[in-house]
C-alpha cells in the first residue's frame, strides 16, 4: 500500500484530522467520542491564547486519499524554561494497524521537532497536566472515561518498534460506593478537620466559583510541580481553562478544603460519567447530543474522579481522607454506585492506600513513552 504524509495546513484538513478516530473506532463499545467542537477549540484556541505554545498536526493518507493516521505535536516553551530540557510532546495519535503508517507519523513529528532544536519527544502528553495522557496498555475491554484516551492494543507495539521507551506509568482503579461512609473514615476526618482548623468551602455563587476556580488552578501549579512531565500553567492557560471548564463544574461533585485564612489547601474534583452520553452524541451536540449529556449530568450511577490536589504544607497529614469523605458523601447523595479513579502514578502509594477500605479493583493501565532525537 502506498501512503503519503501531509502537514495540516487548512480548515478542511483539520476537519479530516478530527474526523479520523470516529471512523477508526466506529462500532467500538468502549471509546468515548469527544465533541468535535471541543476538539477543534483545543487544537486552535490554546496556541492562539498562549504565545509560548507552538503546534502542528500531521495526517497520513492512503492511495484513495482517506486518512489512516494522525498525530498532534506540541512545543511548550513554558515546559522548556521550567525543566531546562528541550522536550517536545505528541498526543492525539491514532493509526490503523500498519507499521508504514505509524512510521510516517512519528518520523514527521520527530523531524518537525528536530528542525526546531528539540532533543526529546515524549507522549502521549497534551499541553498540560490537565489534558488526557498516556497509551492504554491494559483495560481495552473497559469503558473509557470521558476525560481519558482510548486506543487499540496494537498501539504500544508500534511505538516501541519506532524506538520509544518507557517513561511513566499510571494505574486507574474502579471501586463501588458504599451505602454509607465507614465510621472510622468519618472519625478520622473529623479529627483532621479539628486538628488543623479546616473548613469546607462552597462552590455556589458566581463570585464564589470565580474565586475558587482561580485558587484551584494556582494550587495545581504548586501541587503538581514535582511530577514527571509537569508543565506550569501559564496565566493565559489558566484563563482559558477557567473560562472553558469551571462553569461546567457541578457543585455536587467537588470538595474544597480551606484553612483558617480561607485559603484553598486541598480539593477533589469529579464528574458524572459522560461516556455513554458521548457515544450517543457521536461528536455532535445536535440534534440530540445536548439532551444526552444533560441527562447524564442529572441521572447517573457512574462517576469519574478527575483531580485531587493537596498543598505541600498539608501533605502526609490526612487531608486526603477528609477530601475523600466529602466526595463519598456526595456520591451517596447523588446515587453514584461506581467510580473510576483518575490516573495515578504507579509509585503513588498514598493515593492507592485510600482504596483499601473499599471494594476496589485495578481497572486500567497506561504509559507514556519518550525518544531521544
Amino acid at each position: 500500500m502506498t501512503y503519503t504524509i501531509h502537514e495540516v495546513k487548512d480548515r478542511k484538513m483539520l476537519d479530516r484530522f478530527i474526523d479520523f478516530p470516529y471512523r477508526l473506532y466506529r462500532g467500538n463499545q468502549y471509546w468515548a467520542p469527544p465533541l468535535k467542537t471541543d476538539e477543534r477549540k483545543y487544537l486552535i484556541d490554546i496556541p492562539k491564547v498562549d504565545e509560548g505554545i507552538f503546534t502542528t498536526q500531521f495526517v497520513v493518507l492512503d492511495k484513495g486519499k482517506d486518512v489512516v493516521g494522525r498525530i498532534h505535536v506540541i512545543i511548550n516553551q513554558h515546559e522548556i524554561e521550567f525543566s531546562g530540557e528541550k522536550t517536545a510532546r505528541f498526543n492525539k495519535i491514532d493509526f490503523i494497524d500498519d507499521y508504514q503508517v505509524s512510521h510516517l507519523l512519528l518520523e514527521a513529528a520527530e523531524n518537525w521537532c528536530r528542525e526546531r532544536g528539540m532533543k526529546h519527544l515524549i507522549g502521549p502528553f497534551g499541553y498540560s497536566n490537565l489534558d488526557a495522557a498516556g497509551t492504554l496498555t491494559y483495560g481495552f475491554d473497559k469503558l473509557s472515561c470521558s476525560s481519558a484516551n482510548y486506543n487499540y492494543p496494537y498501539y504500544i507495539q508500534h511505538l516501541k518498534k519506532a524506538g520509544y521507551q518507557y517513561y511513566l506509568e499510571w494505574l486507574e482503579h474502579e471501586f463501588n460506593v458504599p451505602e454509607k461512609i465507614p465510621e472510622k473514615v468519618t472519625k478520622y476526618s473529623e479529627l483532621i478537620r479539628e486538628k488543623y482548623n479546616l473548613s469546607t468551602a462552597l462552590f455556589d455563587s458566581k463570585a464564589e466559583k470565580a474565586k475558587r476556580s482561580r485558587q484551584i488552578l494556582e494550587l495545581i501549579n504548586i501541587c503538581y510541580a514535582h511530577l514527571p512531565g509537569f508543565v506550569p500553567l501559564s496565566e493565559e492557560l489558566k484563563a482559558y481553562y477557567q473560562a472553558k471548564y469551571m462553569p461546567l463544574v457541578n457543585k455536587d461533585f467537588i470538595s474544597l478544603i480551606t484553612d483558617s485564612d480561607d485559603q484553598l489547601v486541598g480539593f477533589g474534583l469529579t464528574i458524572p460519567s459522560y461516556t455513554r452520553a458521548l457515544q450517543k452524541a457521536n461528536g455532535s451536540l445536535f440534534p440530540f447530543g445536548f439532551y444526552h449529556l444533560w441527562k447524564a449530568s442529572r441521572k447517573n450511577d457512574r462517576a469519574e474522579m478527575l483531580l485531587i490536589a493537596i498543598h505541600p504544607e498539608y501533605q502526609q497529614k490526612g487531608l486526603i481522607s477528609l477530601i475523600f469523605e466529602q466526595i463519598l458523601q456526595k456520591y451517596i447523595e447523588n446515587g453514584i454506585k461506581n467510580v473510576e479513579s483518575n490516573p495515578e502514578q504507579v509509585d503513588n502509594k498514598n493515593v492507592r492506600n485510600l482504596w483499601r477500605d473499599y471494594d476496589y479493583r485495578l481497572h486500567k493501565k497506561r504509559i507514556c513513552l519518550y525518544k531521544d532525537l
